[in-house]
């Protein structure tokens, strides 16, 4: 696995050292850090045995797993073309989808971080479930990036998320155009270093904005009220300050291995609590797992990114944030149901097989292929299988929509879109 051949593979190293800085911090400072700050180490043995599980995971997943499964061949399904006239088509559909998704949620106050579990009683809402926007994108992103619709649709999407108080796009962004840009040989140290320094010094004005639209959700926030929370929060700090805290704000959020030792903490409560059914377990997350709980079984629809807010000992005050999930990692399922350890790799290496095979149904390249590793890394490997399995349905509508509005006629290979 050559990293000088593959931009994938720098984002592996990025996510596993700065998991080995998290646990080094932990290590020295004797607390958890990220959503668990303030809360004191309680093993330092745990500790490392967390950090070896979560960075194992990032490159076995990622590097010889993914590699394995995407050189399984599986040819594109020969009718439906995705050229320029299919692609423009799908871009215009989707802007306006997302304008419709953006005053839905506006109009009805959902879909907000911070209110994640708030629900809509509004009939439109199960049209937003049954076409998931977001994750449309995502697929789009992919297949699209060359499409003269897709920058409108990407300023759209930018601004819909904001809206929501999510930042997590920016984060898509970089991946997508630093992979886009390592290939075509613009890359340099230079770059780098400016683009990490512009982004350590705004990451924390970013995340004032964000946590400011979060509560202005929830408390009807007037605008001047708005501007000058953020204001406020920025003027009150120096520059080293900031710099400092969006470092650490980075390292925070992107690190796992404090979650997974709160996950082992609690295990005995949390297995207990996973025995007699007191949350989804991780094979019903998702759509078809809220249509067997509730339509068939009548029962709640609780994932452990839910339920979890409740056994850990966060830093969060729930009476500001509202309702609210977080991850375990993609190994905090092994402290829940050891048992189901075997099964839990043949479920989850399943879901993002389906994925690989599905965009090769659609047409496979570096680009495409990237989008799916993004996924494994963004969703699978948290792990937010609910979203992943909305990834996986967004991909199928995609596969849809390229039948329909091709005329379902038979294509050459020559035919499709080229992307550097």
């Amino acid at each position: 696995m050559k990293i000088k051949d593959n931009p994938r593979n720098h984002w592996v190293l990025l996510y596993v050292a700065v998991n080995l800085v998290a646990a080094g911090i932990m290590w020295a400072s004797g607390m958890l850090i990220g959503d668990l700050s303030g809360n004191p180490l309680y093993s330092k043995n745990i500790l490392w045995i967390a950090t070896l599980l979560v960075c194992s995971s990032y490159i076995f997943l990622l590097g010889p797993v993914f590699s394995f499964i995407s050189k399984i061949r599986i040819n594109k399904l020969s009718i439906g073309s995705l050229d320029e006239s299919v692609a423009e088509k799908i871009g215009i559909i989707l802007i306006f989808l997302q304008l419709g998704f953006m005053a839905f949620n506006f109009a009805a106050g959902v879909n907000i971080a911070g209110a994640n579990t708030s629900r809509s009683n509004n009939p439109l809402a199960l049209f937003w479930v049954a076409v998931p926007v977001d994750a449309l994108f995502f697929i789009y992103y992919g297949f699209c990036r060359e499409s003269p619709r897709f920058k409108w649709n990407l300023i759209v999407w930018i601004l819909s998320n904001m809206m929501r108080g999510w930042s997590g796009m920016f984060l898509f962004v970089a991946f997508f155009e630093w992979c886009r840009a390592y290939r075509s040989g613009r890359i340099s140290w230079r770059m780098v270093a400016l683009v990490a320094s512009i982004g350590i010094l705004f990451y924390p004005v970013l995340v004032n904005i964000k946590w400011v639209f979060r509560l202005s959700a929830t408390s009807g926030m007037s605008l001047e009220t708005f501007f000058t929370s953020i204001s406020n929060n920025l003027s009150s700090e120096d520059v080293l300050t900031i710099i400092g805290a969006g470092i650490e704000q980075v390292i925070g959020r992107l690190q796992v291995t404090s979650l997974v030792v709160e996950v082992a903490r609690v295990q005995a409560y949390v297995q207990e609590e996973f025995a007699r059914g007191a949350f989804t377990p991780f094979w019903l997350e998702g759509l078809h797992g809220i249509f067997i709980q509730k339509s068939l079984f009548h029962e709640n629809y609780i994932p452990i990114g839910v339920a979890f807010t409740q056994y850990g000992d966060f830093s969060w005050q729930p009476e500001m944030l509202g309702d609210w999930n977080t991850n375990i990692g993609y190994v905090g399922w092994f402290f829940i149901a050891p048992h189901l350890i075997p099964f839990y790799l043949l479920y989850t290496i399943s879901l993002g097989a389906i994925a690989v095979f599905l965009a090769k149904w659609i047409g496979w390249n570096e680009t495409v292929k990237d989008m799916v590793w993004l996924a494994w890394l963004v969703y699978l490997l948290p792990p937010w299988f609910a979203t992943f399995v909305s990834v996986i349905h967004a991909m199928l509508i995609f596969l849809v929509l390229k039948f329909f509005l091709s005329g379902f006629k038979r294509y050459s290979d020559t035919s499709e879109i080229s992307y550097p």
